[in-house]
């Protein structure tokens, strides 16, 4: 297998989807490994890097992301310690997280990513790096993420990070702001919801969370969803919205990962002269939306990732939409 060029550390897990009065049903999930799983049914190479228990459900993970074609050579297998399942309810297709299992515990092999197997090869034919917020509420692989953050952004590698608050992690929620929003700021690209920028910026403008990350820096882009909304975002100067796709949801899980995962393919096709063309930029978040939308049609956050094919297909089946830009000094 070669390089990959995209990494995602992090966690990987089982959503497990309570519907009742049926068992409840388990999917990979996990947003980075989520996001790799969607940037390979992409056609671009990635590898998942982090932690999994020495039990069935980790070797489940693995088996699955590697059939599915994702790197998990620096996977590490935890012994002593459980593969996370995340408790999840479905309501008219949205998810509500409830809890995690096995029930009664409280340290998880996600929380134990010590980065011992990620070899040099590994980042240094890394292009891009896409990591979350969730291991942050634990180490030692907060501390892990935070090297391989600064290893990659001195090797030329792009960072971005989609924060996907979830207060559930962390023991002690009011913390965490503190450690987050630091660590934002060694994005080029980032990903937010509408509440998780209120939350740590009091504001959903995306200029100004990228002013109070990055002030007037070049290169940077924000992008801020709102579920079935218009996203917003704004991109080296040049600001958009943009309202998604319409479509028959089964289940919202991943679908911020699979705009994740469209975004990155199509950074992959740019260059810095690109990424600074606000018609490029347009093109680039709709290709994201349309991705994140399709994996809505699908239950699980994988099984709906489309292939490049399946995207294409839709673009060929839609006229184009209207998208709003306009720059500003």
């Amino acid at each position: 297998m070669s390089q990959p060029t995209v990494l995602c550390a992090g966690e990987v897990l089982f959503d497990c989807l309570e519907i009742p009065p049926d068992p409840p049903q388990c999917f990979l999930g996990g947003a980075p490994a989520n996001v790799a799983c969607g940037l390979v049914k992409l056609g671009v190479s990635a590898a998942f890097l982090g932690a999994v228990g020495e039990d069935a459900l980790g070797e489940r993970a693995c088996a699955e992301l590697a059939t599915l074609g994702v790197n998990i050579e620096a996977v590490e297998r935890v012994a002593g310690l459980p593969t996370r399942q995340v408790r999840v309810q479905l309501v008219g297709g949205d998810r509500r997280f409830v809890g995690f299992a096995p029930a009664g515990t409280s340290v998880f092999a996600d929380m134990q990513f010590s980065g011992q197997q990620v070899s040099p090869a590994l980042l240094t034919g890394a292009r891009f790096f896409v990591t979350g917020t969730l291991g942050l509420a634990s180490e030692p692989t907060a501390t892990t993420i935070e090297h391989l953050v600064q290893q990659l952004r001195q090797k030329g590698a792009l960072i971005l990070i989609d924060a996907n608050w979830r207060p559930i992690f962390w023991p002690d929620p009011r913390v965490a702001p503190e450690r987050i929003c630091p660590f934002l700021a060694q994005a080029h690209f980032l990903k937010l919801a509408k509440e998780e920028a209120e939350l740590f910026f009091s504001d959903s403008d995306p200029q100004v969370v990228y002013r109070a990350l990055w002030g007037r820096a070049p290169d940077h882009g924000v992008v801020i969803t709102n579920g079935d909304q218009a996203i917003r975002y704004f991109w080296h100067e040049n600001q958009g919205e943009l309202e998604p796709p319409s479509m028959s949801v089964v289940d919202t899980t991943g679908a911020g990962d699979g705009f994740v995962a469209g975004w990155i393919a199509q950074l992959l096709q740019g260059t810095p002269d690109t990424y600074r063309d606000p018609q490029w930029q347009a093109a680039c978040l709709e290709f994201a939306t349309v991705v994140g939308a399709l994996v809505t049609t699908k239950r699980g956050a994988i099984a709906g990732q489309p292939t490049l094919a399946e995207v294409r297909q839709w673009f060929g089946d839609h006229p184009q939409r209207k998208i709003r830009t306009h720059s500003t000094a």
